[in-house]
């Protein structure tokens, strides 16, 4: 059986400007001071107070609530597609078990370090568990860890088992091609 190493990236700092969540509230969180400040001073417009303070909500505040607000809001609605990039991959490898590196690359369109970059980027984020197998350039979710059938070898030409094989898949010798009994 081929050793299964753990990928893990190293963590950097908390960045707390990164998370599209934190950029998105706060957006909403401007819009809602300046519609705030600008029903104060439509408000204090047809009481009619003759203090001018109105022109105040108006003129100053509501636009210094309301364009950050925005601003913040489409930021962070922006940084979201990544991370939906992500979670959408953590969910395609999830269904897969186990799938070669090369074949991930493919389907994102991506070359095969940027396909193990994103699949580290998952586990690191926490929206999968699982292992890169160095030896076949597999990644197994935590879960089909569990599923590995032991193998002894081949009952017909006595070689080694070259992969790992889960259950519910047919194994195949890499020397004869007898296909293999998993129990």
């Amino acid at each position: 059986m081929s050793p299964i190493i753990r990928v893990t990236v190293a963590k950097e700092p908390a960045d707390i400007l990164g998370d599209w969540q934190i950029f998105f509230f706060l957006g909403i969180a401007g819009l809602f001071f300046g519609c705030f400040f600008l029903l104060i001073g439509f408000i204090l417009l047809v009481v009619g107070f003759d203090t001018g303070i109105w022109k105040l909500f108006l003129l100053v505040l509501a636009p210094l609530a309301l364009i950050p607000g925005a601003l913040l809001m489409l930021v962070g609605l922006r940084k979201r597609g990544p991370v939906r990039e992500l979670q959408k991959l953590a969910e395609l490898l999830k269904a897969y078990r186990r799938i070669k590196i090369s074949k991930v690359a493919q389907k994102l369109g991506v070359s095969e370090f940027e396909a193990e970059k994103r699949i580290a980027d998952c586990i690191d984020r926490g929206f999968i568990k699982g292992y890169i197998d160095r030896n076949t350039e597999e990644f197994f979710t935590m879960e089909s860890l569990s599923q590995v059938v032991p193998q002894t070898g081949c009952p017909k030409c006595g070689a080694p088992p070259e992969k790992i094989v889960l259950v519910g898949e047919i194994a195949r010798c890499g020397s004869c091609g007898a296909a293999l009994s998993v129990k």
